[in-house]
């Protein structure tokens, strides 16, 4: 039975000597640096693949500081007010994580926003209402008592949501909001492009450029409770911005409403049977994001570099079951594996060269903290996946997170390496 190879493995600073005892019991082949770390000189020197991590549109707080009109955007609904009287006052804020989302006060409210009577579906005339910017108040007037009432309204996203939902999770304190980009907006396009290329020639010891993912955050919206509100992995809330639409109704004919975005309150979840503005907008965003795509591909095997896909993140607008995915080029995409519908989800994929699964659990500490076992959700998740490896299989597995949090369980260890070498012997016995 193979022991050795098929297996990427998390790595983290100064934490070198216990990763190699780690790398030599799940038979790594591969390491990549987690979400905020580095991997140490000595990792580098083990003669292993190393995958390094790449967000094109995060971490950047330098340029986007100075642009904060060019961060990512999402059409909000705010709560329903009831109206008492002719005159309501409707909270923008209300129930939305503050430090997440912050109202668009730049681009004319009238132009980009909507204020419903959701009672009756009747949108107010302009005339009837107005915004208080200081106070991020919306102010309808001539309502209907006892109906209710919503503005949908542009929102900027000033904390990048994946990076927010690890700095909660890990109690990173005080370390720095990363504040993520659209680029969408031609200076700050260049600006990720430039950044890029100048990555690529200060990181020669990078064999796979795992981009995790490209430009546009999938639904995760949180309250003011920082718990998630919203979440649709499929969404295409978080892709809006005033430019884009305008270019949309040029190039369409038809301008579309924030409710194209909003649906009710659904955001046009996956369990939605989508209509044709939204259909349309996917068309649209996706022809843009695979132009920008392809760009950096280019750019990652002109390096002598692969160029790896993670399929989460901001991975709206990739869509690899869309025709034309094998035209961007991309060498493998690597995404996390929930159950065996997610695994086929990502060894189904056409046009690469190579899949491979993100196993559970994530060595996080909302998981590994004394008095849990880890190691239960760990062969569950194996379980699940296991049968869809054996109809499709992926070609590559790994975990991810921090291995000294793993480390501190040998059950989980011991699993973790029973399951590698089970993974490695289907595909001794199977050929693949």
């Amino acid at each position: 039975m193979t022991t050795t190879g098929r297996f990427t493995l998390p790595g983290e600073e100064n934490f070198a000597e216990k990763t190699k005892e780690l790398a030599k019991l799940w038979g790594a082949d591969a390491i990549r640096n987690s979400d905020g770390t580095r991997l140490d000189q000595e990792l580098l020197n083990l003669g292993m693949k190393v995958y390094s991590a790449y967000f094109p549109t995060r971490a950047h707080n330098e340029w986007i500081s100075k642009h904060m009109d060019e961060t990512p955007q999402v059409y909000l609904m705010s709560e329903r007010i009831l109206a008492h009287e002719d005159q309501v006052q409707i909270p923008l804020m209300d129930r939305y994580f503050d430090q997440q989302l912050r109202p668009n006060r730049d681009a004319d409210p009238h132009r980009y926003w909507e204020v419903i009577d959701r009672t009756s579906g009747r949108v107010l005339d302009q005339s009837k209402w107005s915004l208080d910017p200081d106070q991020d108040l919306v102010r309808v007037t001539e309502a209907t008592p006892m109906h209710e009432y919503t503005a949908s309204f542009l929102a900027y996203i000033i904390w990048d949501p994946v990076e927010m939902y690890n700095h909660l999770t890990n109690d990173w304190g005080d370390k720095e909001h990363e504040i993520p980009l659209d680029i969408y907006h031609p200076a700050t396009r260049k600006f990720v492009m430039d950044a890029y290329r100048q990555w690529l020639d200060e990181n020669p010891a990078t064999d796979v450029v795992r981009f995790t993912t490209f430009f546009y955050q999938f639904t995760l919206i949180f309250n003011q409770l920082h718990r998630e509100k919203l979440v649709d992995w499929f969404g295409y809330a978080c892709t809006v911005s005033p430019q884009a639409l305008d270019d949309f109704e040029t190039r369409y004919g038809y301008r579309l409403r924030p409710e194209d975005f909003i649906n009710k309150g659904s955001y046009n979840s996956s369990f939605c049977i989508p209509g044709r503005a939204q259909r349309d907008w996917i068309d649209f965003l996706s022809d843009f994001v695979w132009e920008n795509v392809k760009t950096m591909v280019d750019m990652t095997h002109q390096a002598g570099k692969e160029a790896m896909m993670f399929l989460g993140d901001q991975w709206i607008g990739t869509e690899p079951y869309k025709p034309g995915f094998e035209k961007l080029g991309l060498d493998a995409v690597v995404g996390s594996v929930g159950d065996g519908t997610t695994l086929r989800m990502i060894s189904d994929i056409p046009g690469v060269r190579y899949t491979e699964g993100r196993f559970l659990p994530y060595f996080f500490p909302d998981t590994f903290h004394e008095g849990n076992d880890p190691s239960i959700e760990g062969l569950d998740n194996w379980r699940k996946a296991r049968r869809a490896i054996l109809r499709s299989p992926i070609s590559r597995m790994g975990y991810g997170g921090y291995p000294s949090l793993a480390a501190k369980f040998p059950k989980f260890v011991q699993t973790v390496a029973r399951i590698a070498d089970e993974f490695r012997d289907l595909h001794d016995r199977t050929n693949g």
